[in-house]
């Protein structure tokens, strides 16, 4: 399959934007149900600031960490604090499967056959499965060739630099 970049951003703003963009680009409604899929601790915090840019457009969300089904929880927006991740959910019957690139890298729990198996457990005919990566994580472990990917948002972290002063 043929990849092609259609968008370039700069920054976690910019990847914010550019993932609700994309998510209202693909037809997202209110009653859509977002399945995020990833590493619990490293990938979590992105998942809810993924989560809050469509709070308004995506009122059932559920992550899944590690693809472990009976571990999803729900992600529910508490007032004054932002996306939270909460009581037990169910992931099935998902319009869109985001999976986040930590899953991908070395020392994961997860292997591109296990997504593969748990995207198409939970998500719907016809759904989406989108990746979401820092560094060319899935295209460096081999995912992109194993998943069935509908977009893959790719961001770099380069150059990181700490600053010492005296």
């Amino acid at each position: 399959m043929e990849k092609k970049v259609v968008e370039t951003t700069k920054g976690l703003s910019g990847m914010l934007k550019a993932f609700k963009t994309m998510m209202q680009g693909l037809g997202m409604t209110p009653a859509a149900k977002v399945a995020f899929v990833g590493n619990p601790g490293t990938c979590q915090p992105f998942i809810e600031l993924f989560a809050y840019t469509i709070r308004e457009q995506a009122k059932n969300m559920v992550f899944v960490p590690d693809g472990i089904v009976e571990e999803a929880r729900k992600i529910d927006l508490v007032s004054g604090v932002g996306m939270q991740i909460g009581s037990s959910a169910d992931p099935s019957g998902a319009d869109y499967a985001i999976l986040l690139g930590g899953l991908s890298m070395p020392g994961s729990k997860v292997t591109p056959e296990q997504a593969g198996q748990l995207v198409d457990k939970i998500v719907k005919p016809g759904g989406k499965v989108i990746g979401i990566c820092f560094m060319d994580m899935f295209e460096k472990a081999g995912w992109e060739d194993k998943m069935r990917f509908d977009l893959v948002m790719n961001a770099g972290i380069n150059p990181v630099t700490i600053s010492k002063f005296e």
